[in-house]
């Protein structure tokens, strides 16, 4: 049949075969980035085999500037020439093929030679260069099949201006023109951005500002270059819960989420590792909703490519591959075709990712573009012009534009502590912006800092606690944690406490007094922070008809719940999201701070649609018309069998053909419970049905 148009249907991709999820990774040639100028069609035709060999159906392709466009205006044509040659393998071979536009090189960067100091995001000139170029290149292309999607380029801002030299207004103004230019041309084929970790780190490209001009999003998984927020071992539950993260983050602004870049160096790591590591987090970002994997990269360089940039100083760039240089395939590569294999088993047709269960939220204040005041409640004449530091970032006099690097880092740590302990206690978190529509969950998590007052793009407005208060009257369960920066208005009538002061510690403990949703009297929950971080401190409670569930190492109050007609609200005096993420390797202690987590969904009769009995085995589904499949996911050393719990009841249980599994096989019930094994550092997608009534 060969590669036929693809189109976006919901979440996922779709070609005339039915929906399909994009697998594969990105090519550079083994003998590095100089392969334009070192045409060689035959290698690249084994590459392709190898791939094919390897159970890709995409793959990301470079297309370099300098080459494509040498001056202003002037083509060249044995750019287009190669480019036609990966056309014409794509069909043969039957993968498509994700071309990034504008792309100077990975680690370093080749410049055009025209640019001459000029900014590309803001430049006039510039921009126009690049509109033109955009749309030349998507014009010769626009009825081409073999076309997955453009990304308009890999990884901005460009590595040559760097933040804080490009803005949000920048950045937005950019995508907007060259999208904009792309669609003129071709308005056929998907569009999406290449991002790095502009979600995580809360850059200038981050998914809110490019919403309007993309079909989905990208996101680079990356945590073993991110230890500021991921301080663990590669092969731990934090890491391997990253992409998993980044899809939640990233999806809350409104697009599906494709992972574009994911893997490690043997360079650096044990390959078995690296391919433990892979399979890990692929199936955990596809339980949480991912709807492609494009690793990095498809093959290794050869040892003579070592010799020029960018290797000569990036050495971990060396080996990246799924293959070997001689394209027998590494242990990830294995890994790979295997998660292609069950992957390929499932039909997509009809069924989207599980909704959320809980809802994290997301600040206006860290979404939206710099100098946006539509949320700042300023419809009405006022005294004067008003500033603020973060709205008006750079512009008020002898204040220094500020990225908010620091504060940045303590709210993604303190989210990401929080989405691991929803996972483990059984619920399907989503991280939705504050002033969209989150209120279907059952459960809201409000950690630490998001109660704060200090930074405004880490906190919820004050008009926001308006909301959770209704949300609450209408039955919905609401949790936060505070500090030694909170500071919520009124909030007596909501928790039944108050903040009366706060304390210095390097940790805290909390020891619970009073049954809670499976906690029993004399549980202890321990969490170290830093004695020099007040954001880490604990706040001090004033009770005042709220019940103490919990107390710290001093007994204070450190848990109080207060119980409305309908539902409930909890108040945590320990910053303890905030704490565990700072905290090296916090979540590979055995930490059972997740308990917690789960007694507030046992009180707010929440679940996921599928969970399990073990915190270490994740589950995520994908349903629709009474049938689905849920991802299992083991982020621990040990071989684990777990039992299944599913809101509805289910006929039939089949596992997909997986690597560590006998095969694929019909589940049994055991003692009337649905099990599964999920091999370690591993995953497992099972299919199911629902029973029909009257059977």
């Amino acid at each position: 049949m060969g590669l036929t148009p693809v189109t976006l249907d919901g979440t996922y991709t779709r070609n005339q075969k039915g929906r399909f999820i994009p697998l594969g990774a990105h090519w550079v040639s083994s003998r590095g980035l100089h392969w334009p100028v070192q045409w060689q069609p035959e290698e690249l035709r084994g590459d392709f085999g190898a791939m094919k060999a390897l159970g890709f159906n995409t793959v990301r392709i470079d297309l370099f500037w300098a080459w494509f466009e040498p001056y202003p205006g002037q083509y060249n044509p044995k750019a287009f020439e190669q480019l036609d040659e990966f056309v014409h393998l794509a069909h043969e071979f039957e993968i498509y093929l994700h071309p990034c536009m504008f792309i100077g090189g990975e680690t370093g960067y080749y410049d055009i030679p025209y640019r001459h100091g000029r900014h590309p995001h803001a430049d006039p000139d510039m921009l126009r260069l690049q509109t033109d170029h955009a749309r030349q290149i998507a014009s010769r292309y626009k009825d081409e099949p073999a076309i997955l999607a453009w990304d308009l380029t890999d990884e901005p801002p460009f590595w040559i201006v760097r933040a804080p030299h490009t803005t949000d207004a920048m950045a937005i103004n950019w995508t907007r023109l060259v999208a904009g230019a792309v669609r003129r041309a071709d308005p056929r084929h998907l569009l999406c951005l290449g991002t790095d970790q502009e979600d995580l780190r809360r850059g200038p490209f981050r998914p809110d500002l490019i919403a309007e001009e993309v079909d989905f999003f990208s996101s680079h998984q990356y945590p073993i270059y991110m230890p500021s927020l991921f301080p663990d071992a590669m092969l731990s539950v934090r890491m391997t819960y990253a992409g998993a993260f980044q899809t939640a983050l990233s999806g809350g602004a409104g697009k599906p989420v494709m992972i574009h870049e994911l893997g490690a160096s043997a360079a650096q790591y044990l390959p078995d590792t690296i391919a433990r590591y892979d399979r890990t987090s692929i199936y955990s970002a596809l339980a949480a909703g991912a709807n492609g994997f494009l690793l990095w990269d498809v093959i290794d360089a050869a040892a003579g490519a070592w010799r020029q940039a960018p290797y000569k100083t990036a050495p971990h760039e060396t080996q990246f591959g799924l293959m070997a240089h001689d394209r027998a395939p590494r242990p990830a590569g294995e890994t790979f075709r295997e998660i292609a294999r069950v992957l390929a088993e499932m039909d997509l047709d009809g069924l989207e990712p599980e909704p959320a269960t809980a809802a994290m939220i997301v600040p206006w204040e860290w979404s939206k573009p710099e100098g946006d005041y539509s949320r700042m409640g300023m419809e009405n004449p006022a005294p004067g012009q008003y500033l603020a530091h973060h709205q008006d970032n750079g512009l008020v006099q002898g204040l220094p534009r500020r990225t908010f690097s620091d504060e940045n880092l303590r709210f993604m740590a303190a989210q990401l502590a929080a989405f691991i302990l929803l996972r483990q206690s059984g619920q399907k978190p989503g991280l939705f912006r504050e002033y969209r529509p989150w209120q279907e969950a059952r459960l809201l998590v409000l950690p630490s800092p998001l109660t704060g007052t200090e930074c405004d793009i880490t906190h919820v407005h004050t008009t926001f606690w308006d909301e959770a208060r209704r949300f609450v009257r209408k039955g919905g369960t609401l949790y936060a944690s505070t500090s030694a920066d909170a500071a919520v208005p009124e909030m007596e009538d909501l928790f039944g406490a108050r903040l009366a002061d706060h304390r210095p510690t390097g940790s805290a403990t909390l020891t619970v007094v009073r049954a809670f949703g499976g906690l029993q009297p004399g549980e202890a929950l321990h969490f170290r922070g830093n004695a020099s971080e007040h954001a880490l401190w604990p706040a001090t409670l004033e009770v005042t008809d709220g019940q103490v569930i919990a107390q710290d190492e001093s007994g204070r109050p450190a848990l109080v719940v207060r119980r409305h007609e309908r539902a409930l609200a909890v108040l945590c005096a320990i910053p303890l999201e905030a704490m565990m993420g700072a905290t090296p390797a916090a979540f590979d202690e055995a930490h059972a701070a997740w308990r917690l987590y789960r007694a507030l969904s046992i009180e707010a009769h929440a679940s996921a649609a599928v969970r399990t009995d073990s915190p270490h085995v994740e589950a995520g589904s994908v349903l629709g018309g009474g049938r689905g499949y849920t991802v299992l996911v083991n982020h621990s050393a040990r071989d684990l069998a777990v039992t299944l719990s599913f809101r509805r009841s289910i006929s039939r249980l089949q596992r997909l053909g997986n690597r560590s599994s006998k095969g694929s096989g019909e589940l049994s019930r055991v003692n009337g419970a649905w099990m599964a094994e999920v091999p370690a550092w591993d995953g497992v997608v099972v299919a199911w049905e629902e029973e029909r009534s009257g059977t």
